[in-house]
């Protein structure tokens, strides 16, 4: 499915196109007109994920998919929630009040794959997000939002490889979330060896079970980990087994996330390199993409409408593994704050 890993620059040209083309010169007020959007009647998308609420990743995501509702007339619906049972029983909720739209993660297939296959079998419109996108293609949903797990892993362990490591401690926060699985079996098939650690964030002893970790077994080299919590917790627990007497041990850390905490992490040398997905566009997309489709469906269609509508349709769009190492965190810290600058222009705009 995808033959090369595009480097962070270049997972953002399908991106780029879309948000130029829609919100750029004339903000969202004149991507609305110049799309007709008020030719289409009302339309309401249920976002309903896995993440946990404090999760500063799914932050990113509600924030994109509240700014395309915004820009697109979308009547919004978001949850995010660990409980798989929970997101069941809302996205029933969500069918039989008549959303035509629903965005689901396939974090946990065994408890998700049967409400999803029945939205799409009834005729509601589903995409997948972040995890599951092989999963969603076998139950009916209509396209993918994210990265391809395999590829990323293996990535990451190549990147592992070449900065020397053999023995990788794999950090998994979430139970039965298949796309950590992959991630740390794939990253680990390249190496050597493979230790996996499954910890609860907020139970209070993440910090303590990695450290314990890394002094059971010296041979380890390398660590992994999957979100900012987890990550500070093992930055600090890297910390303490360096500074023990004996000394000079070497670990390489490597982290699934982007933010300005992790760029900080990156320049201070704590984390050698972070992988993004660019979650933002997780949620902007499939909330603007839903409207479009509906306009298409309505009038005569338009060429960048019908451009990105004919490149979705049964690919997907993928938004990573992009990778932000020592030698591009800068340039990357610099165009998250211009595109920062000109969303809040924007927001003030539409005000």
């Amino acid at each position: 499915m995808l033959n090369r890993v595009p480097t962070w620059g270049g997972v953002l040209v399908l991106a780029a196109m879309v948000l130029v083309g829609l919100l750029v010169a004339g903000c969202a007020e004149a991507a609305r007109e110049r799309l007709g959007l008020g030719l289409a009647p009302p339309m309401s998308v249920a976002m309903i994920v896995h993440g946990a609420e404090d999760d500063p990743f799914w932050h990113d995501v509600r924030a994109g998919a509240e700014d395309a509702a915004r820009a697109f007339d979308v009547n919004l619906f978001w949850r995010s929630t660990p409980d798989s049972t929970e997101r069941v029983r809302l996205i029933d909720e969500a069918v039989q009040q008549g959303f035509e739209v629903l965005v689901v993660t396939l974090s946990d297939p065994e408890a998700m794959s049967e409400v999803v296959q029945d939205a799409a079998l009834i005729g509601v419109t589903v995409y997948v997000i972040n995890v599951g996108a092989d999963i969603g293609a076998a139950l009916g949903a209509d396209s993918y939002f994210g990265q391809v797990e395999t590829v990323a892993g293996l990535a990451v362990g190549d990147r592992l490889v070449e900065a020397g490591a053999t023995h990788l401690l794999c950090v998994q926060h979430e139970a039965q979330n298949i796309a950590l699985e992959t991630r740390c079996n794939r990253a680990g098939s390249r190496l050597e060896q493979l230790t996996t650690l499954s910890v609860e964030p907020n139970g209070g002893t993440v910090e303590e079970m990695i450290e314990a970790a890394l002094l059971d077994d010296e041979s380890i080299d390398s660590v992994l980990t999957m979100n900012t919590l987890v990550m500070n917790q093992a930055a600090a627990a890297i910390d303490v087994v360096r500074s023990l007497p004996s000394g000079g041990r070497t670990l390489v850390h490597a982290v699934f996330e982007l933010n300005d905490e992790v760029l900080d992490a990156i320049e201070d040398g704590s984390v050698a390199f972070a992988v993004d997905q660019q979650p933002y566009l997780q949620g902007y997309l499939p909330v603007a993409y839903s409207r479009l489709v509906q306009y298409s469906e309505l009038t005569q269609g338009d060429e960048l409408a019908d451009a990105l509508l004919q490149w979705i349709a049964g690919r997907g769009v993928l938004l990573g593994p992009g990778f932000v190492d020592a030698h591009n965190v800068q340039r990357v810290r610099e165009a998250t704050e211009k595109s920062q600058s000109a969303s809040d222009a924007d927001d003030q705009a539409t005000e």
